[in-house]
């Protein structure tokens, strides 16, 4: 028996030896899978497979034409769409591609557009490159596919769904820059070789323009992208800012009035009671309209991209350039004519007209000088030429750079023309004292008023200004037939009414009087008819905080609503001025 123990000794023991070094090959596995990252990079290293791309391209694209080789081909598109690629493949796979390029016709239409839903923005330089140059090649060889391209050009203007990090005060982010320079590369090169591409990228612009429904940071990217544009293609210039324009509009009219209302009625509560607001008060006013009015604050952001717009296109090195701003005015008139002045009760988009005006008193004569013949014209739609004299006397009340000699001037003009009017209904054999007849002589008298009330301070330092309101003749206006009076927004009138009294201008308070009590409702009496004109005065309030950096030292510094206390402060030194 003693042989067969020393067998089975010698079996275990070797039993024994293989199982230690089983188990020092085991620790020693479990200890490299716990050095930091290995495990990791073994779990994502057995979960992403590559696929390799062939390299006979042209052969499996001659003979999917000649309906032979149809699987080979379905299973390229398939690796393409459904498979990873490493970034050397597939820099070699465009290289091999361009050399075939003159074979993508139509027929390989499912293949180009496989092509171009790849994601190459984000790879490697490598591969940017050659795509890049791959999009060139197939643009010039096969113009076919044009729109196509440069659909998918302009689809990468947007950022990543998952990308909604807003642009800290609009300073933009190395990487978005970054991405879309090679997009810009790309479509200059486009627009070079192929000039009639301009107007598949005007089309494709418009229809990828960002829904209302998009956040801001879609928007401001989308805008940025569109101005950059600019740039090269300067023969857009006019079709892209319309675009803009009109998208901002959509905007403007769909954010909440009635909660913008209360604010600005909080706003102007504060400054009544001379309540100070510190940073910490205004960082919580602009987070509260950022989360109460999304659409107000993307607003918000994309008016600030397009007032800077117009600043850097008028001046070069700090130096106003007339022939730019010239053109940039031109432009925008038109615009402003086509899509602002039809809006009813814009609140903010208005104001890229009220600051480009600002650079130059030229600028300023010349738009009220068109917004006059708007309202003079018989042939222009009364609504257009009621918000066309809104437009002259908001502008003229509220901007700091309209000067006295422009204001008097503008007084002018429309006292001459109510005068007129006067004079034509009182050589008529027919007057109609029906106010619905005569809503534009009402709107232009409101302006007046309006005007007169808002800039009154202008006209207290000398005799020879205070002579220029007295030859306004303003009590033949209130006292005609027409009843001007009767028609004009309540509060513009009794303001008037303290400013022309305390002038020595004229006294209306009689005639409100005799008017209220006119306008007591008389029973079974059809006849009677109330009109009142809309107190719409588009360069009132501008309560966005980021864009209102560059407007609100364009405001001068006198409200309507203020000239009560402003009087009652200096009575006694308006008295000096009185003329017998």
């Amino acid at each position: 028996m003693w042989p067969h123990v020393d067998i089975f000794a010698g079996k275990l023991t070797n039993l024994i030896i293989k199982m230690s070094v089983v188990s020092s090959r085991v620790s020693n596995l479990s200890s490299i899978l716990k050095s930091p990252g290995v495990r990791s990079q073994l779990v994502k290293q057995s979960n992403r497979v590559y696929f390799k791309l062939p390299k006979n391209i042209k052969n499996i694209l001659f003979n999917f034409e000649n309906r032979n080789g149809i699987k080979d081909y379905e299973d390229l598109i398939c690796t393409l769409r459904n498979s990873n690629i490493k970034d050397i493949d597939l820099a070699d796979f465009l290289t091999e591609v361009r050399q075939c390029v003159s074979l993508l016709g139509p027929v390989h239409k499912i293949f180009v557009e496989v092509l171009l839903q790849l994601n190459w923005i984000d790879r490697s330089p490598e591969v940017i490159s050659a795509y890049k140059i791959f999009l060139e090649d197939l643009m010039c060889a096969q113009v076919y596919h044009g729109k196509c391209i440069i659909d998918k050009l302009v689809e990468l203007f947007k950022p990543a769904e998952n990308d909604d990090v807003e642009w800290e005060a609009g300073e933009y982010r190395k990487e978005d820059i970054d991405r879309l320079n090679h997009i810009h590369d790309v479509l200059r090169k486009i627009l070079k070789v192929v000039p009639m591409s301009s107007k598949l990228l005007l089309q494709s612009v418009r229809l990828r323009f960002p829904y209302i429904i998009h956040g801001t940071h879609v928007h401001e990217v989308y805008i940025y992208s569109l101005l950059q544009l600019l740039e090269y293609a300067p023969q857009l210039r006019s079709d892209i800012l319309s675009l803009i324009i009109n998208r901002l509009m959509v905007l403007d009219v769909n954010i909440p009035r009635s909660d913008i209302n209360d604010e600005d009625e909080d706003n102007s509560m504060e400054s009544n009671d001379e309540i100070d607001t510190n940073t910490n008060t205004n960082n919580e006013n602009k987070e509260n309209i950022k989360s109460l009015h999304p659409i107000a604050h993307t607003l918000d952001v994309c008016m600030e991209q397009i007032l800077k717009f117009i600043y850097d296109t008028c001046y070069v090195k700090e130096e106003l350039n007339m022939e730019s701003l010239k053109k940039l005015y031109l432009d925008i008139l038109k615009m402003f004519e086509t899509i602002i002045l039809p809006t009813h009760a814009s609140q903010y988009v208005q104001y890229i007209m009220f600051y480009i005006c600002s650079f130059k008193v030229a600028v300023v004569e010349a738009f009220l000088d068109w917004l006059w013949r708007k309202v003079t014209d018989p042939n222009v739609p009364t609504i257009l030429r009621h918000t066309s004299v809104s437009y002259i006397a908001s502008l003229v009340a509220a901007a700091s750079f309209v000067s006295s000699g422009l204001v008097k001037k503008t007084q002018s003009n429309l006292a001459k023309w109510i005068h007129n009017y006067i004079n034509m209904e009182e050589n008529s054999d027919y007057v109609s004292d029906d106010p619905m007849n005569h809503p534009v002589f009402y709107s232009v008298c409101q302006a007046l008023f309006f005007i007169v009330t808002a800039r009154h301070k202008d006209f207290i330092g000398t005799k020879n200004n205070m002579m220029c309101l007295h030859e306004l003749d303003l009590p033949r206006i209130v006292t005609c037939k027409l009843n001007p009076l009767k028609s004009c927004q309540s509060e513009i009138v009794h303001n008037f009414a303290d400013v022309s009294r305390t002038y020595q201008l004229a006294y209306c308070y009689t005639i409100i009087e005799s008017n209220s009590r006119h306008q007591l409702p008389i029973i079974h009496d059809t006849n009677s008819c109330n009109y009142t004109l809309d107190s719409f005065f588009p360069f009132s309030t501008y309560a966005l905080n980021r864009s209102a950096q560059r407007l609100s030292h364009l405001l001068y510094d006198n409200s309507v609503s203020n000239c009560h206390s402003f009087m009652n402060k200096h009575r006694t030194d308006i008295a000096e001025f009185m003329i017998d």
